[in-house]
């Protein structure tokens, strides 16, 4: 079996490694997690510890009913996974048999085709924008993220209800990852619905909301007979004791702390949206996620090279060359706090900056070549980068 591993961010020592730089003076952009800590957590983690001594009651009793009130729905509709990904292949591992059609709307989190082809599917790639209108005859299964990574679309609830009625009726399972949802719009959750109906799964991510990567927790929402047969098919002990009680407590005390990141990222992504797009050749797009995804193809240069320069910079961006279609055009930044936010946009401008000096020193060694002298009327670059100068600067 020959497929391309999943690309993921978040690595941090081997950026700082590439980099030369030490892991401390990293700041990395390209997880999306909610920027803000959640107080008292910390001391509850300490706490955690001497359970590890233990084994974890496989049922999660208390897990499962902290996220059961989270979300909204009953004890019986919830799956506790070790985060997303588990859910993911837990699911695509429970109704995929070789040779299934499944349809996934990209440019998205490529775990959905990964997982997918590993279990022997047929995938088939729809346009994002067409992803409320799929028809999902003859398919096994949809992926759905919403908000879409990378581009922090939201598909709006009355048209994913409408998507579900259709795979309802053809049969068709659809599974919505809502990873995003709570640092955006909590309310279009699809978590009610999904309790209903036998054919939607939802996951809910703890990791993004409460900015707990490292801890893997999450949980999935579905009818309790769909929800019956994922909890016999995962893993026994597949949420440790740790995780399990953190996961409650996070989930039992989060309601303000939560109200307080959506209404701090909503305000700090517009501030950087903002900044960003006075840069010529970055256009952020708008989104309702706690990221944003830039196109940088007028930009001066792609975004694997823009990537690269911005990590001698000590900054991690996603290069989103690896999604499908995106081809090298755009990047995928978090939103993170203001002073963070301020030494990305310092770092965007310290590039432009040499590599413009770099272009002027190329054009200075090709006139002192060739003998020829430019001027602002065939310069593709005039009006100048570089506020305050004219075109001595480089001719």
């Amino acid at each position: 079996m020959d497929f391309a591993p999943c690309v993921h961010g978040g690595r941090v020592d081997e950026s700082a490694e590439l980099a030369g730089k030490g892991r401390s003076s990293m700041l990395d952009f390209s997880v999306n997690l909610n920027p803000l800590p959640m107080p008292g957590l910390g001391r509850v983690l300490a706490s955690t510890v001497k359970q590890v001594g233990e084994y974890p009651d496989n049922r999660y009793i208390e897990f499962r009913e902290a996220a059961a009130r989270f979300a909204g729905v009953s004890t019986e509709n919830i799956i506790p996974v070790s985060g997303s990904s588990e859910l993911i292949r837990l699911f695509a591992e429970s109704v995929i048999e070789r040779g299934d059609r499944v349809i996934i709307p990209q440019p998205t989190f490529d775990e959905y085709e990964c997982q997918s082809r590993l279990f022997g599917a047929s995938v088939e790639f729809v346009p994002y924008a067409d992803a409320a209108c799929i028809d999902p005859s003859g398919a096994k299964l949809l992926f759905l993220c919403n908000p879409n990574n990378p581009t922090g679309t939201l598909i709006a609830r009355d048209e994913l209800v409408e998507l579900a009625v259709r795979c309802g009726e053809a049969g068709t399972f659809l599974f919505i990852d809502e990873a995003f949802i709570e640092l955006s719009y909590a309310g279009e959750s699809m978590a009610v619905l999904a309790a209903l109906n036998d054919h939607v799964l939802v996951s809910r991510s703890l990791t993004k909301a409460f900015a707990v990567p490292g801890l893997r927790a999450g949980f999935g929402v579905a009818s309790s007979r769909l929800s019956g047969i994922l909890n016999r098919s995962r893993l026994t002990w597949n949420l440790s004791a740790p995780a399990s009680a953190a996961g409650a407590w996070m989930m039992k005390n989060g309601s303000a702390y939560l109200q307080k990141s959506r209404e701090f990222i909503k305000k700090e992504r517009e501030w950087l949206s903002g900044r960003l797009s006075l840069i010529r050749g970055l256009v952020p797009l708008p989104g309702d996620a706690c990221f944003i995804c830039v196109e940088v193809g007028g930009f001066c240069m792609d975004s694997t090279e823009l990537a690269e320069r911005m990590l001698k910079n000590g900054i991690i961006i996603r290069d989103c060359s690896s999604f499908h279609s995106l081809g090298r055009r755009y990047i995928r930044i978090a939103v993170r706090k203001r002073r963070d936010n301020l030494r990305l946009i310092t770092a965007f401008a310290s590039i432009v900056s040499q590599w413009g000096q770099e272009l002027a020193h190329e054009k200075i060694d090709e006139a002192l070549r060739t003998g020829y002298v430019g001027s602002r009327e065939n310069c593709e670059y005039y009006p100048c980068h570089f506020r305050g100068q004219d075109c001595t600067f480089c001719f």
